[in-house]
């Protein structure tokens, strides 16, 4: 069979994977590009097949966006100003992106990337050679197989596309659905097929049962419970428990969009963050007084998330409140985006919270740890995602040279080990960041099995896999949580374009040394700062989110001031728009430097 050969070759066709594309066609129009995604529809999370009755981004509209393209003026009929964004309008909005910016005809979709080799060419020395699968088993023809080679790789699968699974006891007797909340738009229509008008007649129907205690777990409850179904709602007692939730705007009267407070640099202060440092910082951080002043906006931060809430008002909404500190919560704090109110429908007896481990399923029925069996007619997994992109890597030992969490440590213990004492030391209030329980499933012999974290992603700038830095050859975009995901998903495409084609006109440390020091200070800290979710395997952004912009904006020459007065750049929040035209305004850079530099070389 004839190999494919292609410029850049981009795994993934979500918000990163779209957005590296069109920053490597605005670079250069001629680039024979191709963009991969296993799914039927564009989007990630927000493709077609995931889309479920109710679902809505945490986001509301104007911040969910690219900088160069408005959702309200692209998907008007679908959005309304301050209202949480659904998911059909997100995918609709992100088909418009494609077709307006000529990215379409660049993506193959069914198309599954199996495995990825790293092998030497002849005449272009180190290459990408990737075997997939195009088309679905058993359909047709079935799968074609096919080979692509390519000298660039950007892998933006993300964090949400392979679903961690617990194995649990007794699955084959349970004979009710069980899937993971990925699943859920398929299961939809056959679990909440629509009750009685009277809800108190679905009394004779077992309940729904929901496992887990994320924002995902959430979203699942109220779509059941909103329709009129009962749900059994199971948090277990062995993990971290329930999520941080919050209005969408805080600290009444000021009523603050919780998901712009990220973005206002003035706050960002308040939060330790290892790659910045000034007076003000160093003396909020690395003073006693500092550090009270912090712990002070904090409290009141997570004070008003309390009190809103009203958590102890019922003996099943007390069930929710969180057992840690918001300080170190990360982005598993989540924000009640419903139509509806949520806690209403627990205390009305729609939901039943259990704070329980799952021992083991019986004919339609759950056994918990506390002794109790809930009968119930389906089971939806929110347990979360897995680190592995559902590829498999070569030649051995590439895996440990990517930086994959779940390879040996590819950088040097004693580093690591120096690079911790030495954030502590400048970020003392990391000392007292609780140690989370990793997370825990039984398998069908009912021993405890975890998925493997050895480390986090290793990767220089979050972007790029230190150990291949001088090969300028591979990306990884989508392993940074964060609440602002449209803004860091262009800058670091651009960035890693940049990197990719024209890595030496970074204004960063290029030396490899350097580069795994910056590496073990950057992702040492994230598994310090964000405990409480997944800051162990990959960075989880808050308040760092804007500091981490302006460091990759530098590294390309940029402006990071983008408000246009010092006030506003401070103290008023930044919105994707705010980072429109950096692909012209780098171009521009570049070409000004090679203007200077042909004058310099004449004279």
């Amino acid at each position: 069979m004839e190999m494919e050969i292609a410029d850049l070759v981009i795994i993934g066709a979500g918000w990163h994977g779209l957005a590296a594309a069109k920053a490597a066609l605005a670079l250069d129009p001629d680039n024979n590009l191709i963009v991969l995604d296993s799914a039927t529809s564009i989007g990630g999370v927000w493709s077609e097949e995931r889309l479920y009755q109710g679902l809505r981004t945490n986001n509301q509209l104007g911040s969910y966006e690219y900088s160069d393209l408005s959702m309200q003026a692209t998907v008007p009929d679908l959005v309304k100003p301050g209202e949480h964004i659904s998911g059909r309008a997100v995918h609709e909005y992100l088909n418009a992106y494609v077709a307006k910016f000529g990215i379409r005809d660049k993506i193959r979709l069914n198309c599954r990337v199996e495995r990825v080799e790293y092998s030497e060419a002849e005449r272009e020395g180190k290459v990408w050679i990737l075997r997939c699968k195009t088309g679905i088993e058993g359909a047709g023809h079935g799968a074609v197989e096919g080979s692509i080679r390519t000298r660039k790789l950007i892998l933006a699968t993300g964090l949400t596309s392979q679903p961690r699974i617990p194995t649990l006891i007794g699955e084959k007797l349970f004979n009710a659905p069980l899937f993971h909340v990925k699943e859920f738009a398929h299961y939809q229509d056959a679990l909440l097929g629509k009750p009685s008008a009277n809800t108190e007649d679905d009394d004779d129907r077992a309940p729904i049962a929901v496992l887990g205690g994320s924002k995902s777990a959430w979203d699942a409850v109220y779509a059941c419970a909103s329709q009129g179904h009962r749900v059994n709602w199971i948090i277990r007692s062995s993990g971290t428990g329930p999520s941080w939730m919050t209005p969408a705007a805080v600290f009444s009267p000021l009523n603050l969009l919780l998901e712009s407070l990220p973005l206002v640099r003035a706050l960002g202060v308040f939060s330790p963050c290892i790659w910045v440092s000034n007076s003000i910082r160093r003396f909020l951080h690395g003073t006693w007084l500092g550090r009270i002043i912090v712990r002070s906006f904090w409290a009141s931060l997570e004070w008003d998330m309390l009190r809103v809430n009203r958590y102890g008002k019922h003996e099943e909404t007390a069930k929710l409140r969180p057992s840690i500190k918001a300080i170190w919560a990360g982005t598993s704090v989540g924000i009640l985006n419903f139509p509806g109110d949520f806690f209403g429908l627990i205390r009305k007896g729609l939901v039943k919270v259990h704070i329980a481990d799952v021992e083991r399923l019986e004919h339609n029925t759950i056994a918990l740890s506390s002794g109790e069996k809930l009968p119930v007619r389906g089971f939806i997994l929110c347990t979360g995602w897995k680190a592995l992109p559902g590829i498999r890597f070569q030649p051995e030992g590439i895996e440990q040279e990517l930086g994959f969490p779940w390879a040996a440590e590819p950088l040097n213990s004693d580093l690591i080990q120096s690079t911790r004492t030495d954030i502590c030391n400048r970020l003392p209030m990391l000392r007292t960041a609780p140690v989370m329980r990793s997370y825990r499933a039984k398998d069908a012999e009912g021993e405890h099995i975890n998925e493997t974290v050895l480390h986090p992603f290793r990767l220089a700038r979050f972007i790029v896999p230190p150990r291949l830095w001088n090969d300028h050859s591979i990306a990884m975009l989508g392993t940074i949580n964060t609440f602002n995901t449209t803004l860091v998903t262009e800058v670091q495409a651009l960035w890693a374009v940049v990197y990719l084609h024209h890595g030496h006109e970074l204004q960063c440390a290029q030396d490899k040394d350097s580069i795994a020091r910056e590496t073990a200070l950057h992702t040492e800290f994230c598994a310090l700062r964000s405990p409480s979710d997944h800051g162990a395997r990959n960075a989880d952004f808050v308040f760092e989110v804007l500091p981490y912009l302006d460091m990759l904006l530098k590294d390309l020459g940029l402006k990071t001031a983008r408000k246009g007065s010092w006030w506003r750049n401070l103290f008023t929040p930044h919105e994707p728009r705010d980072y429109a035209g950096l692909v012209e305004e780098w171009k521009s850079r570049v070409s000004s430097s090679s203007e200077q530099g042909r004058k310099m070389k004449t004279t």
